[in-house]
């Protein structure tokens, strides 16, 4: 009657066992205190065809030379490879805290010779064989019962720290491709700067020949020719420093592309598309950040952490069972009457720890809030970023209007000086004043444009993309559901 009863009442014992309860708090977002929407406005409406996508935000301004470098950094760039082996070492980690809620099975063989001597005080005794063979094969299982929950919360903080890795690796390539595209628009402003240098140090050199020739004809002293020399030599000593910076730039975005050192291939600045930002952003767009989603999930590991310290009170609750065959020749190893074997109830745990365990909880517990503390500071600091790129995409779109109308009237100035000079009113000094002029407005120009260009992609990054809501709201929801399940 005994052994009959014993498998029901371990079969029922191993389903209260996986049953049982579960140690340490649920996880439960912090409060977050946003706005409805962001303050800055957007200067126009968004147009239907402007809508931008979250994925691949860079082709938005319709540069194919841009994208093919953002596809190089993405497939190519070190650091990002780097990451990416990361995750699967978390994903293998989270396998092996997974390993830990089933039975673990193993094996054993043995073979073993025994030589006694002979010739010690105490002689054998009469019959016992000198050499002594053994043979053995024997397999084993041991499964220990989560009743508290402890191996349920190691699951879940696995789980939680496989997700942080790969949101660590999406913002590590947002931050990557942030920075390609922020260094491919400088390049660009570096270009145009560098053709606008040439063509100052142009009206230099014509203002040197024109007083040049003042000076020859005894209309001036030298001193014009000298100061105009002069000023031509500083502008045209800036080239070289411009083109080392240029070069600079191409090696930099070179090496993050993981490319050789070399030329960078791209169009120009003032022929790129610029989206417009649609008004009235809503503030849990940032909701998309993989930086913001890597943290709550460290928090989420934190808070499952707490659990695992609380569940060491609690004692550890293992079945354990082996069997398998012993001989001493190894042509009676598979008799049944080698066969040995056991069955049993393991369990341990503890008396006094003189504060170890409670302090293990406190710590967990610290953990947790700092972990709590460390996400509601990244949402705000997001929140703050996002507005900064806002302000500054809106100031600088409000300067470059300025700019242009600038530029409109120097260069109308500079036709009226020539017209005035061909009709013989004015000299000529006075249309190469009217160029400097102009090379100067459009230099201003060009950095004012370069601004608003990254402006947008420092929105872009404040965003964690761009800002099709569908996309945030799929995002969105599946964030939640990975921060309420461990499966």
């Amino acid at each position: 009657m005994h052994s009959k009863r014993t498998p029901v009442a371990l079969a029922a014992f191993v389903a209260l066992a996986l049953a049982g309860c579960t140690t340490g708090p649920d996880y439960r977002r912090p409060a977050l205190d946003l706005p409805p929407a962001y303050a800055v406005a957007a200067s126009a409406p968004q147009p239907a065809e402007t809508a931008v996508l979250d994925t691949a935000w860079w082709s938005a301004f319709g540069d194919p030379q841009l994208d093919a470098l953002v596809h190089d950094v993405l497939a190519n760039n070190p650091d990002l490879r780097i990451a990416a082996h990361r995750v699967e070492q978390l994903d293998a980690f989270l396998q092996v805290a997974r390993s830990e809620q089933g039975p673990q099975v193993a094996y054993e063989g043995q073979r073993t010779r025994d030589t006694l001597s002979e010739n010690r005080q105490s002689p054998l005794n009469r019959g016992t064989q000198p050499v002594d063979n053994n043979y053995t094969i024997s397999g084993g299982i041991s499964w220990e019962l989560d009743l508290w929950g402890k191996l349920r919360r190691s699951d879940e903080s696995a789980f939680a720290n496989l997700m942080a890795g790969q949101e660590g690796r999406r913002a590590l390539e947002m931050a990557m491709v942030a920075k390609a595209a922020a260094g491919y628009l400088r390049l660009l402003s570096l270009d145009m700067e560098l053709e606008l240098l040439k063509r100052s140090v142009q009206v230099e050199a014509d203002t040197v020949a024109l007083a040049q020739s003042r000076f020859d004809s005894g209309g001036s002293s030298e001193l014009p020719v000298l100061h105009a020399r002069s000023v031509w030599q500083q502008r045209g000593a800036e080239i070289p420093a411009k083109e080392a910076e240029i070069a600079a730039m191409e090696n930099a975005l070179g090496a993050l592309a993981g490319r050789n050192p070399g030329p960078v291939p791209r169009a120009r600045l003032d022929a790129l598309r610029l989206p417009v930002v649609p008004a009235g952003l809503p503030a849990d767009l940032i909701a998309q950040r993989p930086d913001l989603r890597e943290r709550e999930q460290e928090l989420v590991s934190a808070n499952a952490r707490i659990g695992i310290a609380k569940a060491q009170f609690y004692p550890t609750i293992s079945l354990t069972s082996s069997s398998g065959f012993a001989s001493n020749e190894l042509g009676k190893l598979d008799q049944l009457t080698s066969n040995f074997g056991s069955f049993g109830l393991h369990f341990f745990g503890p008396v006094f720890s003189s504060g170890r365990l409670s302090g293990q909880v406190r710590e967990a517990e610290a953990l947790q809030r700092q972990a709590a503390v460390e996400f509601l500071k990244s949402v705000q600091l997001a929140l703050h970023e996002v507005q900064d790129a806002l302000v500054k995409r809106q100031k600088t779109e409000g300067q470059l209007l300025l700019r242009d109308e600038n530029i409109a009237v120097l260069q109308r100035q500079r036709d009226v000086a020539l017209r005035r000079y061909e009709l013989g009113r004015d000299d000529y000094f006075d249309v190469l004043d009217a160029e400097r002029s102009l090379a100067s407005g459009l230099q201003l120009q060009n950095q004012t444009r370069y601004a608003r260009a990254d402006a947008l992609v420092s929105l872009y990054k404040a965003l964690g993309g761009g800002w099709s809501l569908p996309a945030v709201t799929a995002t969105t929801a599946s964030t939640a559901q990975s921060t309420t399940s461990p499966r």
